[in-house]
C-alpha cells in the first residue's frame, strides 16, 4: 500500500510538470493603482499594482518610457509594489506600463498604450491674474485612473517652512494662480492628485522665489541673418541690469508695418544675448522684433526691427551675373558697408566686392567661360552687410543673406578643320567649350571606316592629328563628344572634321 502511495504522488509530481511544460497561455495583465513622486531629491517613482487575477503568476515586469517602453526590472509575486530610484520625476513626467509572467515564463501583454500611468510634474512661474502679480502653478494631469480625478490638493511652504495645503482644484484643472505674493520670498510646492475612489499620487516638489523688479531699459535687435536655405538665426543683446523684469515676446512680420504674429515667450530671462532660430523660406523679407513685457503682459520696451537681406541673381548673355539685394533694416548704427561673395559650383565662397551704398553688382565671370576650368555655369551669390560703429550699446552686428544661384548656359564650339603640319597653329582637334561639366565628358575620333584612333575625358586635351605617335593622312575624320551642360543635362554632338597637311 505504501508504495502504491509513493508511485501515484511520483504520477502527480511528473503530470505537474508536464502540464506546465505544456502551458502556454500568458497570465492575464494586472492593473497599475497609481504612481506617485516618492522622493524629491532624486525623483525617484513608487509604482503599484493590483495582483494579476491569474492564480499562476510568478511575478512582474516593469516598463518605464525612456526612448521606447523599456523593461527596468522584475518584481517577483506576491509584491505588488516597485521603488524606482532610476527615474527622473524631479525633471519631467514618468510614465509607466506593467505585465505579469507565470512559472514557465509565459508574459502577458503589457498595460495597454492608453492605459499607462504618469507622475504628476509641477512647475511654477511668474504671472498675473486682473494685473496683480502671482505665482502660475501648472502641471500634467494624472490620467488613466478608471474612476478618473476627484481634485487636486496644492500644497505650498513657504521659505521652507512647514507645508500647508493651499488650495484645492477639481480634477479637470491642472493650474492654480497664487495669489497676493510677497517680494523676495521662497514658495515651493507640490501636488496630490485624488481620485474617486481616493486613491491618490504626489507630484514632485518645485520652488519659486519671487522678485517683483523694475523693466528693462533697452533692446537692441543685433541682427537677422541666414545661417542655411531654411533658416535664419535673429540676436538681440539684453538689459542686464538686477532687480528688472526681464520677461520677453519674440514677434515675426512679413512686412515692417506688420502685422505682427507672436514667435515666443521667455520668463525671467536673464542671459545678456537672447538668440532664436526661425525656420522660414529666407528668399522672403521677414522682419523681428522682441519686447519686454510686464506682469499684464502690456509692451514696456521693443527693440529696433531686424530684418533679413534678400538677394537675386540673373544671368545675362554677355557672360555677367547681376545681383541685387535691399538694404539691411534696421541696425542702429547703420550700414557700414556690404561685402559680395561668390560661390563657383561647389567651390569655395570668394570674396568678389564691396559695396557702402549700392544693392546692385555686376559681376562678370566670363574668366571662366575662356579658361574652360570644369565649372558647369552654375554660380551663388550671398552678401554680408557689416553695421557701423554709432551703435549706442556698442554692438556690431553683421548679416549674411540668402544664397541666390543662377545658371550660364553652356556653350560649345566645334571647328571643321585643323592641320598638325608642326607650325602651332590650329594644329590641335578641340571641341570648345564653356560652363560644361568636366565629369562624364568624353571626346572621341574615328576614321572613315569607323575605327576608334583618339579619346579622351579631359575637356582641356585634343586630337594632335597622330595615331601611336604617327601622323594620319589628310582627310575627312568623325568626332563624337558627349558632356553634362549647365541645366545637368546629358548632350551629345557629332560631326566631320577635316585634316590638312
Amino acid at each position: 500500500m505504501y508504495r502504491f502511495v509513493i508511485i501515484l504522488f511520483a504520477l502527480f509530481l511528473c503530470g505537474k510538470t508536464i502540464f506546465a511544460q505544456n502551458d502556454v497561455t500568458p497570465p492575464d495583465t494586472p492593473v497599475l493603482d497609481s504612481v506617485s513622486v516618492a522622493d524629491y531629491v532624486t525623483g525617484s517613482v513608487y509604482v503599484s499594482w493590483f495582483p494579476s487575477d491569474s492564480a499562476d503568476v510568478a511575478g512582474y515586469v516593469i516598463y518605464r518610457y525612456i526612448v521606447n517602453w523599456d523593461s527596468i526590472t522584475t518584481v517577483f509575486a506576491p509584491n505588488t509594489s516597485y521603488l524606482d530610484t532610476g527615474a527622473d520625476a524631479d525633471y519631467h513626467p514618468e510614465r509607466y506600463r506593467i505585465a505579469a509572467f507565470d512559472e514557465v515564463n509565459n508574459i502577458s501583454p503589457m498595460t495597454d498604450s492608453t492605459l499607462y500611468h504618469n507622475t504628476i510634474y509641477v512647475f511654477p512661474y511668474q504671472d498675473s491674474t486682473n494685473c496683480q502679480t502671482s505665482i502660475r502653478i501648472n502641471w500634467n494631469e494624472y490620467i488613466n485612473w478608471s474612476e478618473g480625478v476627484s481634485e487636486y490638493k496644492v500644497y505650498m511652504s513657504e521659505n521652507y517652512g512647514t507645508w500647508n495645503m493651499l488650495a484645492t482644484v477639481p480634477g479637470n484643472i491642472s493650474e492654480y494662480y497664487h495669489q497676493n505674493i510677497s517680494d523676495n520670498t521662497s514658495y515651493c510646492y507640490y501636488i496630490r492628485a485624488v481620485s474617486n475612489s481616493g486613491r491618490t499620487s504626489t507630484s514632485n516638489q518645485t520652488c519659486f522665489f519671487t522678485n517683483l523688479p523694475d523693466f528693462p531699459h533697452f533692446i537692441n535687435a543685433d541682427y537677422a541673418t541666414v545661417i542655411s536655405d531654411e533658416r535664419i538665426k535673429i540676436s538681440f543683446t539684453l538689459d542686464t541690469a538686477p532687480n528688472i523684469e526681464k520677461n520677453y515676446k519674440l514677434l515675426r512680420a512679413e512686412s515692417i508695418n506688420g502685422p505682427y504674429i507672436q514667435l515666443s515667450s521667455y520668463q525671467n530671462y536673464t542671459s545678456l544675448n537672447l538668440v532664436y532660430y526661425d525656420n522660414v523660406d529666407v528668399t522672403k523679407k521677414w522682419c523681428y522684433k522682441l519686447f519686454a513685457i510686464n506682469h499684464c503682459g502690456n509692451t514696456v520696451v521693443e527693440s529696433n526691427i531686424a530684418q533679413n537681406i534678400v538677394v537675386t541673381v540673373t544671368s545675362n548673355d554677355d557672360v555677367t551675373e547681376l545681383v541685387n539685394w535691399e538694404t539691411y533694416y534696421n541696425w542702429l548704427g547703420g550700414v557700414e558697408y556690404y561685402n559680395i561673395y561668390r560661390i563657383a559650383d561647389n567651390l569655395a565662397p570668394v570674396l568678389i566686392g564691396t559695396s557702402n551704398f549700392n544693392t546692385t553688382f555686376i559681376d562678370n565671370v566670363a574668366d571662366y567661360a575662356v579658361n574652360r576650368t570644369g565649372v558647369s555655369g552654375k554660380f551663388c551669390y550671398y552678401i554680408e552687410a557689416i553695421e557701423g560703429n554709432s551703435n549706442p550699446y556698442g554692438v556690431k552686428g553683421v548679416s549674411n543673406s540668402n544664397k541666390s544661384c543662377a545658371v550660364q548656359f553652356s556653350r560649345v564650339f566645334v571647328p571643321n578643320a585643323f592641320t598638325p603640319d608642326g607650325d602651332t597653329l590650329n594644329s590641335e582637334f578641340l571641341p570648345i567649350v564653356s560652363f560644361v561639366r568636366s565629369d562624364k565628358y568624353n571626346f572621341k575620333v574615328f576614321d572613315r571606316w569607323g575605327e576608334k584612333i583618339f579619346e579622351t575625358s579631359d575637356p582641356l586635351k585634343g586630337w594632335d592629328g597622330k595615331i601611336h605617335g604617327n601622323r594620319v593622312q589628310a582627310g575627312i575624320y568623325i568626332y563624337f563628344f558627349t558632356y553634362i551642360d549647365s541645366y545637368d543635362k546629358v548632350k551629345e554632338k557629332t560631326g566631320y572634321i577635316h585634316l590638312y597637311h
